[in-house]
């Protein structure tokens, strides 16, 4: 008997696998699958079934409900004290957050220590002694930062970077004698020397990739580096990127600095620039002052002042040619030189240089052959 044709269709996911329990469901295959009534009413009928069993166990109880008991004193026994605030309820912050955790705990070197520095008198107790090298630990670290000195492996020799004079200005809110506080700094620089990385552990610098130590744990992860094209390139966070950064900011700070120096160089240029204009101006101005007053004041037969004082290398003009140049002045005049109105001795300049020109150009024009 022919299989009869139909459309294929794609699987349907949702749709349940029929599950054979015996033989007799292979005998009737042909029966079955001669028509598709059969098939989906059969579907249907275990579907019904299905969804029976499931209701019914749906209704029955799964959680047993337990037993009480209502105490009639309660209410009396337990007084409602809760009252709703206006505000929100806020929490306190972790031993972290605020500042008090330690991190550090005692070894049996600082123990040995300890007991041994408080062998006649208890002067220091092990939980301070805790805190003072935590604080140690952290403000070493902070002066690493700012030097720069960032060591990427556990091998290379950390330094220690803290002075005791630093140290003391930073913990003087512990409230401990300078003696015991130097005494502490100088145990645990001894033993950072001798350890040659710090003494936290999160303090310490990742082991490399290639130690086969298996003590030597929190490696760095092996990062598969991936190329990219110029359009998806990443920065990478990793110590060449930071140095390079660092190298940047140097050469920045530097031109920065140059720049600044050229700037106050130009300034200095132009004030010299502005002296020397003021100087050149006033030079000029009592220049033409001074003979101005020459001229009113001179006598008939003596030598002007310029003369007697000696001429600079400004003045062009010979005193034999003042002289000649100069009208003459009535003795009647110079008499009563000093009863003047001294407003009738002032001359316009631009009026003096006008004339100075006129008389130096018709002395010079006799003396050409």
């Amino acid at each position: 008997m022919s299989r009869l044709s139909f459309r294929p269709r794609p699987l349907d996911i949702h749709k349940k696998i029929q599950i054979v329990k015996s033989i007799k469901d292979f005998e009737d295959e042909e029966a079955t699958t001669s028509t598709r009534n059969s098939q989906l009413l059969r579907f249907a009928a275990e579907a019904d079934n299905e969804v029976q069993q499931t209701s019914n166990k749906k209704s029955a109880p799964e959680i047993p409900i337990p037993q009480f008991v209502v105490v009639d004193t309660y209410e009396r026994d337990y007084s409602r004290t809760f009252t709703q605030p206006t505000s929100y309820l806020r929490g306190r912050g972790a031993r972290a957050e605020l500042g008090e955790f330690i991190e550090y705990d005692l070894d049996n070197e600082d123990e040995d220590w300890i007991q041994e520095f408080n062998n006649e008198k208890k002067i220091l107790t092990p939980e301070k002694f805790e805190a003072l090298l935590f604080k140690l630990e952290v403000l070493d670290h902070k002066a690493r930062e700012r030097a720069g000195i960032i060591m990427p492996t556990l091998g290379s020799p950390v330094p220690v970077l803290l002075q005791l004079d630093s140290a003391v200005e930073a913990l003087q809110s512990h409230s401990v004698k300078y003696a015991v506080l130097q005494s502490v700094y100088n145990y645990w620089k001894t033993k950072r020397e001798r350890w040659q990385k710090p003494i936290l552990r999160r303090l310490q610098p990742p082991p490399p990739v290639n130690d086969t130590n298996p003590y030597n744990v929190f490696r760095p992860r092996e990062k598969a580096h991936r190329l990219h094209t110029r359009r998806m390139q990443r920065r990478e966070n990793n110590v060449q990127s930071f140095e390079k950064l660092r190298k940047v900011r140097r050469n920045l700070d530097q031109a920065k600095t140059v720049l600044e120096a050229l700037v106050k160089r130009e300034e200095k240029k132009r004030e010299v620039m502005e002296c020397e204009v003021n100087l050149q101006r006033n030079q000029m101005k009592y220049k033409h002052e001074t003979q101005i007053i020459e001229d009113g004041l001179a006598l008939p037969g003596f030598p002007p002042i310029s003369s007697r004082i000696g001429s600079s290398e400004d003045d062009f003009i010979d005193s034999d040619d003042m002289e000649n140049s100069r009208p003459c002045i009535r003795p009647a005049a110079v008499g009563n030189l000093s009863f003047m109105d001294p407003k009738t001795m002032l001359i316009p300049t631009g009026r003096m240089k006008r004339e100075l020109r006129v008389e130096m150009a018709a002395s010079s024009s006799w003396m050409v052959p």
